[in-house]
Parts: C-alpha cells; sequence; structure tokens
C-alpha cells in the first residue's frame, strides 16, 4: 500500500472517530454528563484553571451555628459528604475565623471528597456574634483579616474561593460611625469608604497569600445584598472592576409560592443586575424559602422552576445554594437536607439541585465556562 494511501486512510479513520465522538456526546448526553458529574472530571480540577460552573452547597447552619458547641469529626464528615452528592463543586465554610481548629476540621472533611472550599470569613466583632461587643472599624478588620490569613496560611489551596468578608455591609461600622441609613443619598463619604473597604479587603487576602506562596486562590467573589448589587450609586463601578463580576445573595421570592411568579421575580432580578453592570454574575446566596414555611412539595415545585429558568442564563457563573443541612427557622425554610433519626437525608428539592448543577457542569464545558481567573 502506498504512503499517500495510508495517509488518507489514516486521515479518514480520525475523522470517523472525531464525528462518532460527537455523535456519541449530542445523542446520549447522559452519558458524558455522567461522566463530568464523577470526583475526577467535575471536581478534579487543575489549579491552573478556573473549574466550568461553581457549584456549591452551603454549610453556614451548621458550620458557624455550631462554633461554640462544636460538632464532632464524624458529624461534620457526614454532613460534607452528603453535601458533596449534589454534584457541587465547591462546599462552604463560614466559620468565624475566631474558630480557626474548627474551620480546619471543615477544611479537612472537604478536602477529603475532593471539593474545593469556599471560605465565607469574618470575626465575631464585625457583626457582634457569639457575645462579642464595640464597633469594629475597616482597618481593625484588614490588619485581623491579614493575620489571620498569614497564620493560618495552611488552610488555604489553589482552586478555592476566599470571601474574606461576605455580606460586609452588614458590619455593625457603618451605620455606628455614619447614619444609620448611611446608603441614602448615595454616592456619599459612607458609601465610598464601603467600596473601598471591599477593594482593600481583596488586596490584602492577594498580598498574605502571596506573601506564604500560594497562588490560584479566588478572591474577588464577594457577596453583597442585592439593594447593591441593582444600585449602581452605592457600588461603584471601580469595585465591580476590580471583581470583574457581581455576587449576590439573592432572596426574590419573599413570600411568594407559585413557581411561575417566583421564578419571574428570580429572573428580574438578575436581569437588572445584568443590566447595569454587564458582568457575570454569581449567586452568592439562593434558597427557597427564605421567609415563609414551605413543604417539600412546594419547595421542591418552585426550585425546579427557577432551576430549569436558570440554566438558559448565559451570564450566571455559578450558585451557593443556601443551605445545605438546616431546619425550620434555621436558614428560614430553605434547607433541602433534614436530620431525621439522627442521619442527615435530601428534601426532595435536594434532588433538583443535582440534576441542575449536573446540566450547568455539562453546558458550561461546550459553551464557555467560569468568566473569571485565579489569583
Amino acid at each position: 500500500m502506498s504512503r499517500f494511501v495510508k495517509r488518507r486512510l489514516f486521515f479518514s479513520l480520525t475523522s470517523v472517530l472525531l464525528v462518532g465522538g460527537v455523535l456519541i456526546i449530542l445523542m446520549c448526553p447522559h452519558i458524558f454528563s455522567t461522566w463530568l458529574a464523577s470526583p475526577v472530571a467535575s471536581h478534579g480540577v487543575s489549579p491552573a484553571s478556573p473549574p466550568s460552573f461553581l457549584a456549591s452547597i452551603d454549610t453556614m447552619k451548621e458550620s458557624r451555628d455550631t462554633e461554640t458547641h462544636q460538632l464532632s469529626t464524624n458529624e461534620i464528615s457526614s454532613i460534607v459528604k452528603l453535601s458533596a452528592t449534589v454534584n457541587a463543586n465547591y462546599i462552604t465554610v463560614d466559620t468565624h475565623w475566631d474558630y480557626a481548629d474548627y474551620i480546619r476540621q471543615w477544611v479537612d472533611a472537604i478536602r477529603a471528597t475532593g471539593r474545593h472550599v469556599w471560605f465565607r470569613l469574618q470575626p465575631n466583632q464585625w457583626e457582634n456574634a457569639n457575645g462579642a461587643s464595640g464597633s469594629m472599624n475597616p482597618e481593625q478588620y484588614k490588619h485581623g483579616e491579614y493575620n489571620f490569613i498569614k497564620t493560618y496560611h495552611s488552610l488555604f489551596q489553589a482552586g478555592d474561593i476566599l470571601d474574606p468578608c461576605p455580606e460586609p455591609e452588614q458590619g455593625h461600622y457603618w451605620a455606628k460611625h455614619y447614619v444609620h441609613e448611611w446608603t441614602a443619598n448615595s454616592p456619599n463619604t459612607a458609601t465610598a469608604a464601603y467600596n473601598t473597604f471591599l477593594r482593600e479587603t481583596t488586596d490584602i487576602a492577594n498580598a498574605a497569600l502571596h506573601e506564604e506562596g500560594i497562588k490560584g486562590v479566588i478572591t474577588s467573589i464577594r457577596s453583597i445584598n442585592a439593594f447593591f448589587a441593582t444600585h449602581p450609586d452605592t457600588l461603584e463601578q471601580a469595585t465591580v472592576d476590580k471583581f470583574g463580576r457581581i455576587t449576590v445573595d439573592s432572596y426574590p421570592e419573599r413570600h411568594l409560592t407559585d413557581p411561575d411568579k417566583a421564578t419571574n421575580a428570580r429572573l428580574s432580578e438578575l436581569q437588572t443586575i445584568e443590566n447595569t453592570w454587564h458582568v457575570p454574575i454569581i449567586i452568592g446566596e439562593m434558597g427557597y424559602s427564605n421567609d415563609v414555611p414551605v413543604d417539600d412539595a412546594i419547595q421542591q415545585t418552585v426550585l425546579k422552576a427557577e432551576f430549569a429558568a436558570l440554566a438558559s442564563l448565559s451570564f450566571l457563573d455559578g450558585i451557593n445554594y443556601w443551605v445545605g443541612p438546616g431546619a425550620n427557622g434555621a436558614g428560614g425554610y430553605t434547607y433541602i437536607f433534614v436530620h431525621s433519626g439522627g442521619e442527615w437525608a435530601f428534601r426532595p428539592a435536594a434532588y433538583e439541585l443535582t440534576a441542575f448543577y449536573k446540566t450547568m457542569l455539562s453546558r458550561k464545558v461546550f459553551f464557555g465556562g467560569f468568566h473569571g481567573t485565579y489569583i
């Protein structure tokens, strides 16, 4: 057989294999999406490149609310293992940085599942939690943040998210130092200081991590509430430019229980943010319902409708579902893991979240992934 014939045969066989592979993916998407949901495919993310979609479960009602009466290692492990089964590639640790040993227990449990850690950290005194008092100012906060990261740098790894002050507007400093309605008549001195604080806490996180030789940690995801995300007179363009995205803690449904109305409320809020800033959006907290008691059936129906609508949004880069483990009144009524018989188990809505994350991870691979880079 001539070299020319052999070469043509080789390219013909290669073309058949490539075309066949594409056809299999298109005709049998469940095969590919099942592979994506495996720990190697969707969770073994190279530190050099961001994941395709940030699919997270928030543990606040356990990792933060138990910090003064701490869970055992086995209890933490069981929560984290269940959280990992919803196709999450991130699991949060929300413990105040005053309890570093407890943070490490949660981090170790998350690492054992092969997931990345989404740190949502701040000190007790910022919001006067756990009996703390006084008013921590931004300079004190930044000093504490730097010292914490430097002292406990071994907690952080490439691929993690570090939000050094989630929902910074809730700090007692703003209302005490300025006025109670400090966002009124924006922009003003208070909102300028607030925006500077957001930018500088990211700078400090980057500096402290880099001094310890740690790179690849995302520090530009900063949860703010929907008011700030939808008011360009309060949130500065320089802040959005620095982060390259908006991260919003979002509960627009309020008292709605009709799935169509709840979905419209969510889409309306997100579209307002998109129309205002034209940057990728991450939902730093999403859960239903945060305001009114809902049974399993209503929660599942509403979330199924919302997830179906969210799947079509090209500007959506990730979601942190708030919360995974919880109870009535502990995380509103948003929890998707229920504690029963000494074990944590899925509420029906957890299956909807699992399917949604699986879909988003597979779609983002083909149509463009996370719009960000590690720092």
